[in-house]
């Protein structure tokens, strides 16, 4: 019986819809199907026979016969193709002693469609339409291109398809399990036995026709600067063979390819290690010359032809009349015939402007102080070189241009900074161009107004005016100008003249330049401090100069545009209606500006910078950035005195007190600095803070050249300068000439490393990393004390700890108490405690090693201020270690609590240590063998080492 089968097939020709049927288990139910339903057609139907029957299964028979044409497969000696041509191979018929795969059968089918499928000759009884069935995509008309400027020749536009061009049947189907390996789900094999929903069409475009591949490649060494060893796991990066590191190539055989797909340009870049050196390879595919992809197409259109016109006929059509001209009076011509350009080009209106300018510019009446800020602009600039100045060799979309990007023009010496900025989300909704360039684009900080623009010899895009050749740095431009004399001076004096002289690819720069007016406004002693060059100095001007450039055009009317200076400090951008400022005179230099209406009684629009200055002058262009002129100095925290900050923070009691000291000006001298100021409640809540408040409402006269004042004063200034990010457990030495014991600790039950509390002498700070002149500030809490004893010492100045005074004497922890440098917590009972146990205090004397045992129960071996106490339940329970290494349960409800004594007063601070008063002698169990050991100096088990720098975060 098999055998018999066998011949069959042999015998017997089958077709590919036979063997799909055949395959899929239901040979039966089709012999049941009408004789007309099995008649075989040479359409695209044939390669996927599903659709076949789904088409015969719906349609209406009359229609059928009246409306289709078909026609049968010649049989395999006679047949020229399902699509016609010279091959004579059998596409249709797969014979009984060569089978092969269904994948194979379809890719026989692709061979035969030949390379464009849109120019196959068809005969007409082969011309066949089904409905639900959609041909391939077929591109638009290159007159329809949108970067193809077109004139209206009366064509008439191509006949729309009745039919739905967006199949979804054929499409989804064939991309989801047999697409190439770049864009396919199952990579270049595709899903086996599903080879019959292929179709040429789905093909990725930059695999389509019309595609041109250039090929780059860069071979180097693999010790170059560019392959640097990056160590791992704490490896070093030495060169000997006992360190485990990556080596790059050397040690790991890396391939790597990564593909992007961009608009009409596809690029692959692989990184291969051949025979121990670095091959760089890179393909970038893309419309041919002459070709392009609609925009607003398919994502997978293919590149079509576009009808081009000559640079000059395609200047001529985007309005550019006047500089062609200018072009060719110029002798430039062949510039646009030799090799392919970018230009970009000044429509007629703007040109024009320009040229009337120019001609101005060389009037001998001309305004002086206007021709010393146009001279770094027009100086020995010729109509020749203007073109040269706009002329870029090589063809350049706007694509493929990246940020801050450097064009050189043929002008030497001159270049053109394309830059790029978003959209703003009103215009973004409204803006029709919007779906085709999301982006705005700058060259030299002049809009372009159309782009891509494509001719014969290149690319032309249009821009808004005249680009002036950036040749002079932003520093030569401040030297050149009139009215920025003290701007000078002052860039001078900081040593950011260096810095705004920079060029390079990488170097761009924008400056904010207040005018000689701006800073007649501002006070005399900040005038002073400029001229001086210090810190604040430093900070004023660097709060005005961005590391990118920011032209006018990336502020967007109707919203706030925002970025960021050289302090990281935030600088915002809107447009606002203003008025003419008149600048303060000598004689009212100490006067703020007035604003007033222009001559016709309106206001023009600007854009304002923090609501404080405006922009007077926008957009010059220089070759390492752009500058804009504005009207007023932007203040900064990080550039005024200590002085100002305290007013500004309503820190009015610690100003007041240096005012009265007469250190006010001492202070704002200071720099690399960190202030712990207290908050005027601190001063309010605290004994010492009190005092202070008393004696400037009853004694401010007494105050001036008080010692106990400064030296209160200078213990609240540490040095060196101290952000939160480095601070850690230690002494920082103040000015006054002791030091104060900075702490941290956690809040967190789970993340105990992450410490997000900080203390000063107990002192917690509350608002943190205020930048000042040369310095920084932290508000606390709590006034800082100067010290003047130590644990010892405070022990026996307090009649109320005299019992448990007594108890330290009898051991020999005496020294311990008194060591300088010890940092203890000591958890002191009051008399009245001991008074209430008597008879158990008057045993604990006669016996030594328990009254050592109990005393040892209430030293810690570190500084545990009641602000680090925070509360603490199971299973998150903190401990801490005695001198002894017994552990005590920290926790808080009402009050601290260290095992089983409550806190009754707080961080009573000494000069090695702090004192808590508790309401209870510390119960503890007998002594145990720790694993840690007393001298681990770790106040929470669970800590690690507090002695270096940890992840903070404040609370």
């Amino acid at each position: 019986m098999v055998d018999k089968r066998k011949r069959d097939r042999e015998r017997t020709p089958c077709t590919l819809g036979d063997e799909v049927i055949r395959l899929a288990g239901i040979g039966e139910d089709v012999a049941d199907w009408p004789p007309q339903f099995h008649e075989p057609v040479a359409t695209a139907a044939d390669v996927n026979p599903f659709l076949w029957m789904l088409h015969h299964l719906e349609e209406p028979a009359a229609d059928r016969v009246d409306t289709h044409h078909y026609s049968r497969l010649l049989p395999p000696e006679s047949s020229v193709g399902a699509f016609g041509g010279a091959d004579q191979r059998e596409t249709a018929t797969i014979g009984g002693q060569d089978r092969e795969s269904l994948e194979s059968d379809a890719e026989t089918f692709i061979d035969e469609l030949g390379p464009n499928p849109d120019e196959r000759q068809r005969p007409p009884s082969s011309s066949v339409h089904r409905p639900g069935l959609t041909p391939p995509y077929r591109p638009p008309s290159a007159s329809h291109h949108p970067d193809v400027e077109t004139l209206d020749d009366n064509r008439r536009p191509a006949a729309a398809s009745p039919f739905d061009t967006s199949s979804l049947f054929p499409h989804h189907f064939n991309s989801f399990f047999n697409t190439p390996l770049e864009t396919g789900f199952f990579g270049a094999a595709g899903l086996p036995g599903f080879g019959f929903f292929d179709s040429h069409a789905n093909r990725p475009w930059w695999k389509g026709d019309n595609v041109c591949t250039e090929r780059e490649e860069k071979e180097e060494d693999i010790a170059s600067s560019d392959n640097e060893e990056v160590a791992v796991n704490g490896g070093t990066s030495g060169g000997g063979s006992s360190s485990f590191g990556f080596h790059g190539f050397s040690t790991f055989n890396l391939n790597v390819q990564t593909c992007a797909e961009k608009q009409h340009k596809y690029v692959c870049t692989s990184i291969k290690n051949v025979n121990g050196r670095k091959r760089t390879e890179k393909i970038t595919r893309q419309c041919c010359h002459g070709f392009g992809r609609p925009r607003n197409g398919p994502p997978n259109a293919h590149c079509q032809k576009l009808d081009l016109y000559s640079m000059e006929e395609t200047v001529e059509r985007l309005g550019a009349k006047e500089f062609i001209s200018t072009l060719k009076k110029s002798g430039l011509e062949a510039t646009l015939e030799s090799n392919d350009v970018t230009l970009f080009v000044v429509p007629d209106s703007a040109y024009t402007s320009f040229a009337e300018q120019m001609w101005e510019n060389n009037l001998v009446a001309f305004d002086p102080m206007a021709r010393a800020k146009r001279a770094i602009d027009f100086a020995s600039m010729t109509a020749r070189d203007m073109i040269l100045a706009h002329t870029v060799n090589g063809s350049y979309f706007i694509e493929d241009v990246s940020n801050e990007q450097l064009l050189k023009t043929d002008l030497p010496g001159a270049n053109i900074r394309i830059n790029i900025y978003p959209r703003g989300p009103m215009s973004s909704a409204r803006d029709q161009s919007y779906a085709e360039h999301p982006y705005r684009y700058t060259a030299n900080c002049a809009p372009l107004l159309k782009l891509n623009r494509v001719a014969d010899r290149g690319v032309v895009h249009v821009v808004d005016r005249v680009l002036v050749p950036a040749r002079n740095t932003l520093m030569d431009i401040i030297e050149a100008r009139d009215d920025m004399t003290l701007m000078r001076t002052f860039l001078e004096m900081t040593g950011l003249d260096k810095t705004l002289r920079e060029q390079g690819d990488d170097k761009h720069y924008t400056i904010f330049a207040p005018n000689d007016d701006a800073f007649l406004k501002l006070d005399k002693d900040i005038r002073r401090k400029l001229k001086a060059g210090n810190g604040c100095a430093m900070n004023i001007l660097k709060n005005h100069i961005l590391d990118i450039t920011f032209c006018s055009l990336a502020a967007v009317n109707g919203v706030k545009t925002s970025t960021y200076n050289l302090l990281n400090e935030k600088l915002e951008f809107e447009y606002a209606m203003v008025g003419k400022t008149r600048a303060p005179t000598a004689a009212n230099a100490d006067e703020a500006g007035e604003t007033i209406d222009e001559g016709d009684g309106k206001k023009t629009q600007r854009i304002r910078i923090n609501g404080q200055a405006t922009i007077e002058e926008s957009d010059v262009i220089a070759s390492n950035g752009v500058l804009h002129v504005i009207d007023s100095v932007l203040p900064t925290d990080s550039g005024m005195p200590i002085s100002n900050t305290l007013a500004n923070h309503n820190l009015t009691v610690f100003k007041q007190l240096l005012t009265d000291a007469g250190l006010e000006e001492e202070f704002d001298a200071m720099s690399n600095r960190t202030f712990f100021i207290p908050t005027d409640q601190a001063f309010e809540q605290t004994e010492t803070g009190r005092y202070w408040i008393r004696q400037l409402k009853e004694h401010p006269e007494s105050l001036r050249g008080n010692s106990a004042l400064k030296e209160f004063l200078e213990y609240h200034v540490a040095e060196p300068l101290i952000k939160t990010c480095a601070l850690e457990e230690t002494s920082v030495p103040t000015k006054a000439g002791q030091n104060v014991r900075v702490n941290l600790y956690t809040t967190n039950p789970i993340f105990t490393t992450v410490m997000n509390r900080a203390t000063v002498n107990c002192a917690r700070l509350v608002r943190f990393d205020e930048e000042t002149c040369g310095s920084v500030v932290h508000e606390i809490d709590k006034v800082l004390d100067v010290p003047k004893t130590n644990l010892m010492d405070a022990l026996s100045a307090n009649p109320e700890y005299s019992m448990f005074q007594r108890l330290v004497s009898l051991t020999n922890l005496t020294e311990l108490l008194t060591s300088p440098d010890a940092g203890l917590t000591l958890l002191v009972p009051k008399n009245d405690v001991f008074l209430e146990v008597d008879a158990w205090y008057q045993e604990t004397l006669q016996n030594q090693d328990e009254l050592e045992r109990i005393i040892r129960a209430h030293i810690l071996p570190n500084v545990i201020c009641c602000t680090g106490i925070v509360p603490s339940e199971w299973p998150f329970v903190r401990t801490t270690e005695t001198v002894s290494g017994q552990q005590l349960k920290l926790n808080r409800n009402r009050r601290p609590q260290v095992q089983n004594a409550g806190i009754t007063k707080c961080d009573v601070v000494a000069r090695n240590g702090i004192i808590h008063e508790i309401n209870d002698v510390i119960n503890v169990q007998p002594q145990r063998t720790s694993t840690t050991g007393a001298s681990s100096g770790n106040p929470f088990e669970s800590f690690g080492s507090l002695a270096r720098p940890l992840p903070f975060w404040f609370k």
